[in-house]
């Protein structure tokens, strides 16, 4: 696998390559592109830091009909956070191919608390694209839940599993216990998949808290219900707004509220679906990918494409 860091052009589209890993958590407006998606990141670490305790990885398997976005948020800011990021990403880089995304989760939540000594948590986001069905597979790990655009509205939805449309685990194994929290909190905690599935014009928007950490002049906190009212005032100012462009005009609008911004790292992962049609899979093929995507399989699989 190869992996970008260097910052590029937001005009600039990079195309993922067969088992490409991409990703960063320093200053970035990045684009890149993979089967039925446009993705675009906006990253803005807090004051004068060069590295953020954001983070994020794009990833596409070797067929390109599988793609996998993740998003981490490492509570606090300042050099310690940083080096806790970049001790996590290459966690979440050596990982990112274990199709199971709850087994992933887990992983990832042993091997941030073994690296924060117990003393900090992170939040995180993971995504699970396939082409084939269309169907958007997300596990969430105390994050603030994505929001998603149909094609054709510009209200912003929050998908999570009581949401209109969406598929959860069938079984039992998660009904009891400790679930969902941020990594390094309890070890034993179980992570949950949903999977939602999109189409050609519909926009997701994942984010790490600072958006919805504005605060006014009184103490209201925007909130996830205040975001997703700025995204829908945005996009019906400017409906073919590109995506590269959402997070600073929210931010302007954000601003031109009454609200000021969080003292704390700021990054926005927007994925457009534009339509390109893939191999269909056949019925055998996407119930594996569905059984093992939602741990209904042998979850040590690889993405092999």
């Amino acid at each position: 696998m190869s992996q970008q860091n260097d910052r590029v052009q937001s005009d600039a589209i990079h195309q993922l390559q067969c088992l490409e890993v991409w990703g960063g958590s320093s200053c970035a407006d990045h684009a890149a592109s993979v089967l039925g998606l446009d993705i675009s990141v906006s990253a803005r670490p807090v004051g004068d830091s060069v590295e953020g305790g954001d983070l994020y990885l794009i990833s596409s398997c070797s067929s390109g009909l599988i793609s996998r976005m993740l998003l981490a948020d490492v509570a606090g800011h300042g050099e310690s956070v940083s080096d806790l990021s970049s001790k996590l990403r290459k966690a979440m880089h050596k990982s990112i191919n274990t199709i199971d995304q709850s087994k992933l989760a887990r992983t990832l939540n042993t091997e941030f608390d073994k690296i924060s000594d117990g003393s900090k948590f992170a939040t995180a986001l993971l995504m699970t694209y396939y082409a084939p069905s269309g169907h958007l597979i997300i596990v969430n790990a105390g994050h603030p839940h994505p929001l998603i655009c149909r094609a054709g509205t510009q209200d912003w939805i929050p998908i999570h599993i009581e949401s209109d449309g969406v598929l959860s685990h069938p079984t039992n194994e998660l009904k009891a216990g400790i679930k969902n929290l941020p990594l390094g909190v309890i070890g034993s905690t179980q992570y949950e998949q949903i999977a939602v599935k999109i189409g050609a014009g519909d926009r997701i928007c994942a984010f790490t808290d600072a958006y919805t950490e504005a605060q006014s002049n009184d103490g209201k906190l925007l909130g996830i219900d205040g975001l997703s009212s700025v995204l829908s005032a945005v996009m019906r100012s400017d409906p073919d707004l590109m995506e590269h462009m959402l997070s600073s005009a929210a931010m302007a609008e954000i601003l031109s509220r009454g609200f000021q911004l969080a003292d704390d790292d700021h990054t926005m992962l927007t994925f457009f679906h534009n339509g390109q049609s893939s191999p269909r899979a056949g019925i055998g093929a996407f119930s594996n990918m569905i059984r093992s995507s939602l741990g209904f399989g042998h979850s040590d699989t690889l993405i092999a494409g």
